[in-house]
């Protein structure tokens, strides 16, 4: 390494404690405890989708077989189906799309990859497992999925080796070496089986590496692991940890602030069982976690610690992503806190939801919300994350992408948020929701106002402030009367447009989409009256405040 103390072969000596691993998925039948609500919903779905891609396939193939059976005949040949004539020469059988012009040949791609897409969703629903067994590498079997099976039988006899690759090539093998631990840390492995010269080695055994390696990571002697995840629990409280680079804690890693209460911490994880419940219930109920964001000196604090290394007040913390969508939800009286079941499709933007996006030589289908509200209205952690189709709320909020390992949440205030927060449909539809809210609370705005500060910002209106919003709900109730939204429609089908990769020439297609047929939307301004709307924009304000979107 080129920094820390870690030499190329315990690299490798952990490398070989997984060189036995192999990755399978097997069945597992569902258990009664199992949450499986809107599972056939969801099932019926992707069946409906890939009926749909089959069946437009089955249309050109169709064609093409006909045209097929002209060529055969006219070549005084027998026919024979697409299936069993690819092996033929050139000259016995019709040229591979006979029949079919460039659009046809378009299309046929484009719903023999929608069958594969389609194909692979279905088999989310099967019940399976992912799991790890031990044994040498296989040739996967697809079998016109993507399921990794277990081998029948693994030789009882058989040994990985493993090696010190120079420069990280496969094929430049260097000295072998058993599995191993870091020998940085001065921890030995405590629970080998065979005597070792070496105290950093693990019994090289095909079982037991790994279960190895994991108790020599939470080896009370060992304070790697209890260290970073206490710094990351930290993070999580304050907005920075103790040590402030949560994914170095080597030589190039800034120093901790308080390297002693650091120790403290891990060492008290550790000695309670790594209870992370209870490591939170020491942080929360802390002095320093409940220490307020305004300090008696604060301009000398300032000077002397601008950064507040030293912790003497709460810094200030924005929600984060998920944090504000649940926020937004809760208070408008949307949000369904139903635990566990399938993820949720939440609804997005719908330029993002619809725009296309090209995978494999063809286009992607395009995001189709869960249909109800609640079923799509729960917590940000149960929504399924598209990879290459973010949701650009919480993508502008700093949402991590999947594609890396976070290490520090960004928190940085940009333009485009502001703009979202006051125009995107997202905050339109949760100040709706929250003024039908107040609504069924009261009929006079006083206590409409009253109700949302206490509901929203968790406190009551000062006069000055319940006469001012009085004042712009008024404002507003005027405008809207003039002013009436436009209807909100969502498409049920779309026209695609492509290139085919042959010709060169465009074709387009049509993408059916099914979770629109029969879709409950959210209340959008065009369903309420004026007196909704009016109030709405107050409750919108109120969202666009520092007191809703910080943590003071």
């Amino acid at each position: 390494h080129k920094f820390d103390p870690i030499p190329t072969r315990d690299y490798y000596r952990i490398y070989a404690a997984f060189a036995a691993t192999q990755m399978a998925e097997r069945p597992a039948p569902f258990l009664s405890i199992e949450s499986r609500k809107r599972f056939e919903e969801g099932q019926a779905f992707v069946q409906q989708m890939l009926e749909h891609a089959v069946a437009e396939k089955n249309k050109i193939k169709d064609k093409q077989e006909t045209a097929a059976r002209a060529w055969f005949k006219e070549h005084n040949l027998e026919y024979l189906s697409e299936e069993d004539r690819k092996d033929l020469p050139d000259e016995q059988k019709p040229p591979r799309y006979v029949g079919l012009d460039y659009v046809d040949e378009g299309q046929l791609k484009v719903r023999e990859q929608d069958e594969w897409i389609w194909n692979r969703r279905l088999e989310r629903y099967q019940p399976m497992a992912q799991s790890v067994y031990n044994g040498p590498d296989v040739d996967y079997q697809w079998n016109g999925a993507r399921k990794l099976r277990m081998t029948k039988k693994v030789d009882a006899q058989w040994q990985p080796n493993s090696f010190i690759l120079g420069g990280g090539a496969l094929t430049a093998r260097g000295d072998a070496v058993d599995p191993g631990v870091l020998s940085a840390t001065r921890v030995p492995v405590r629970f080998n089986t065979k005597d070792s010269v070496d105290p950093y080695v693990i019994d090289s055994a095909i079982d037991g590496r790994r279960t190895a390696l994991a108790k020599w990571v939470v080896d009370p002697d060992n304070p790697l692991a209890a260290r970073v995840i206490v710094n990351r629990i930290w993070q999580q409280h304050f907005g920075r940890g103790l040590a402030g680079n949560p994914n170095n804690f080597g030589a190039k890693g800034a120093k901790p602030t308080h390297p002693e209460l650091l120790d403290w911490l891990a060492a008290d994880l550790i000695k309670h069982g790594w209870k992370i419940k209870r490591l939170h219930r020491l942080i929360t109920t802390s002095h320093t976690y409940q220490q307020s964001t305004q300090h008696s000196v604060m301009d000398s604090l300032r000077t002397e610690d601008p950064s507040n290394n030293m912790l003497a007040y709460m810094n200030p913390r924005r929600l984060t992503a998920e944090e504000l969508r649940d926020s937004l939800l809760f208070v408008s009286g949307e949000l369904n806190g139903e635990l566990g079941g399938l993820p949720i499709m939440p609804e997005i933007n719908m330029e993002v939801a619809l725009q296309p996006r090209m995978i494999q030589f063809s286009l992607a289908p395009a995001y189709q919300p869960s249909p109800t509200p609640e079923s799509r209205n729960r917590r940000t952690i149960y929504a399924y994350r598209v990879r290459g189709q973010a949701d650009p709320f919480l993508e502008l909020f700093n949402q991590p992408t999947p594609n890396e390992s976070c290490e520090y949440r960004d928190s940085a205030a940009v333009t485009p948020q502001s703009f979202t927060l006051l125009n995107s449909d997202m905050i339109t539809d949760r100040s709706i929701a929250f003024a039908l809210r107040l609504q069924d609370q009261s009929n006079h705005v006083a206590d409409q106002i009253t109700n949302a500060f206490k509901q929203g910002l968790g406190r009551r209106p000062a006069d000055s402030e319940l006469s001012r919003m009085n004042m712009y709900v008024e404002e507003m109730l005027a405008y809207h009367r003039q002013h009436m939204p436009v209807s909100v429609d969502y498409p049920v089908r779309i026209t695609r447009s492509l290139v085919e990769e042959f010709s060169g020439k465009p074709f387009e297609y049509e993408e059916i989409l099914p979770a629109f047929q029969n879709y409950k939307r959210d209340k959008k301004p065009a369903d309420v009256d004026a007196s909704t709307r009016a109030l709405a924009d107050m409750c919108l304000l109120l969202f666009n405040s520092n007191e809703f979107i910080y943590v003071y």
